[in-house]
């Protein structure tokens, strides 16, 4: 995969910032436009989903999916960075 041990730590730095700003965005609002997608199809029924309810709560999942994948790589690059610093102090 990305083998993050051949990275400099700076660069690890600028993934883990990245992987930041995607779960900002694909968090941003996700619980709230949710319950009101779950409210909206509970009180109009089928008319909401002919107007698109459905899709809408579909791309509300696949951005919390994006959410959860960013928060992982995240970790990934924090255990990554915590390795090397703990192996540096051994030193």
């Amino acid at each position: 995969m990305l083998k993050l041990n051949r990275y400099p730590v700076f660069a690890i730095l600028l993934i883990a910032g990245l992987f930041t700003i995607i779960f900002a965005y694909a968090t941003l609002n996700l619980f709230q436009m949710s319950m009101a997608n779950i409210r909206f199809i509970r009180e109009f029924g089928w008319t909401a989903v002919m107007e698109g309810a459905l899709v809408q709560l579909l791309e509300i999942a696949i951005s919390g999916a994006l959410a959860l994948l960013s928060y992982i790589g995240f970790k990934i690059c924090e255990s990554e960075l915590v390795h090397r610093y703990h192996d540096w102090q051994n030193k």
